[in-house]
């Protein structure tokens, strides 16, 4: 299972947005209500509104003064003052309904400003209920709440404004992103991963590349659901995109863990392995030169072996008996191949299968022989190879791609697409194909 990282984003427009809120109480009608209201304006109408020719709504000075002292106070993060001057606002009576509508827009900017989401979404709310509050201005409201929720954890409520925000019409993609995030942080897997789907899948068809904790988020959500084919897919992509070793080690270890996998095949998975992340633990090295020798490559063995040790991964000790046992094997049966190599290379030209004559080029090319080797593998495939043929042609794959043949490796990968026998053969086929596009 991929470990994301699950600590919570910052919103990338709500900080903003929440900064407007706190410096502004509602909008420029609001704004202009309560300077009049300030200047002494009182009566149906403000200055500002009757010179437009158009009756508006105002606030009273004993009200709107104490309302632009809080709004400069909450700017100046000076809460405590600004609560005192909310509450001498609060405190006068009679309120118009226009009124109330400012006085909860500052009251849910005193809320914001101490973090406190369910107070501002409930003061919104109060905020909403007439027709002052312009509908950009709610839209923008509305995500502040939604940082506020994110912030606090709350991934609840962040799902539950999310909806209020599109349906206001909201379209900001950042919150499309932290929508799927809030429903993996609500352990909604199934919800997660089709809004992760349609994140990434908005991504590529505008021709941009998904971010790799989208990628990981969605593998992390279909693993958690027991979607495996989902997973695979996801954990394909995310090495696609990002081909880093922890992203390579997460698509070997799927592969080790495929229900059925081949035995035969795990020689060739182990070198597909050494290829993309290396070996990492004497079990590693241990094991695929036991299958290699199991298999006649007892110069490939005892080359693994001999690296093992030069990088400190296996230590002689006499303790390590099996380890020992092995080491000596590799190098007595290495020895007798290196030393009829060229009459059996002669013998097997000569064989009407070519099966031996691929052996023998492998061994030339694990001897550092690399061209002569790979040729005489090729001549033996255009001689024909009556069985296993698919497995010789991964070795092959394995050669090329250690010498950076990367047109020759893929064409022969072409060539094995679509075969899915035996059990893990296609997943060795693709991974390949995914290791050789990035140089």
């Amino acid at each position: 299972m991929i470990e994301a990282n699950t600590s919570p984003c910052r919103l990338l427009a709500c900080s903003a947005l929440l900064a407007m809120t706190l410096m502004q109480p509602a909008n420029a009608q609001d704004a202009q209500s309560a300077t009049a209201a300030q200047r002494g304006a009182s009566g149906p109408a403000s200055a500002s509104s009757a010179a437009a020719g158009e009756a508006g709504p105002t606030v009273r000075p004993e009200i709107g003064n104490p309302l632009l002292d809080a709004q400069r106070l909450i700017g100046e993060k000076n809460t405590k003052d600004a609560a005192d001057r909310i509450s001498a606002a609060e405190a006068v009576t009679n309120k118009t309904p226009y009124e109330l509508h400012v006085l909860a827009l500052l009251k849910g900017a005193l809320a914001s400003a101490l973090g406190d989401a369910d107070l501002a979404a409930q003061q919104y709310e109060l905020a909403s209920q007439g027709p002052w509050l312009k509908q950009a201005d709610k839209v923008a409201r509305l995500q502040a709440i939604v940082a506020l929720y994110y912030n606090a954890k709350n991934y609840g409520k962040t799902i539950e404004w999310i909806a209020k925000y599109q349906q206001a019409g909201g379209d900001n993609p950042a919150l499309r992103t932290v929508l799927a995030q809030s429903y993996y942080l609500n352990a909604d897997y199934a919800n997660a991963a089709k809004a992760f789907e349609i994140e990434i899948g908005n991504a590529t068809s505008a021709g941009k590349v998904p971010t790799e904790m989208q990628l990981k988020l969605l593998a992390d959500s279909r693993g958690r659901t027991k979607d495996p084919a989902g997973y695979t897919r996801a954990v394909e992509s995310l090495v696609s995109y990002y081909p880093s070793q922890a992203n390579w080690r997460t698509l070997m270890a799927r592969l080790w863990a495929r229900p059925g996998l081949s035995n035969r095949l795990q020689l060739d998975v182990f070198r597909l392995q050494l290829a993309s992340v290396g070996l990492s633990d004497e079990t590693d090295y241990t094991e695929m030169a036991a299958l290699a020798l199991q298999e006649g490559s007892a110069i490939e063995a005892n080359k693994l072996l001999e690296q093992g040790y030069a990088a400190g991964v296996l230590v002689a000790s006499d303790k390590a008996i099996e380890l020992k046992r092995l080491t000596d094997k590799a190098s007595k049966s290495a020895a007798e191949d290196r030393n009829t190599l060229e009459k059996d290379v002669a013998r097997a030209k000569n064989l009407p299968d070519g099966l031996a004559m691929f052996n023998y080029g492998f061994n030339l090319f694990q001897l550092g022989q690399a061209e002569r080797g790979v040729a005489q593998m090729e001549q033996a495939l255009a001689k024909g190879i009556a069985r296993n043929s698919d497995l010789l042609k991964l070795r092959l794959v394995a050669a090329y791609a250690k010498l950076d043949q990367r047109n020759k490796a893929t064409e022969l990968l072409g060539a094995l697409a679509g075969k899915t026998e035996p059990v893990g053969f296609d997943d060795c086929v693709r991974y390949w194909q995914l290791y050789l596009k990035h140089p």
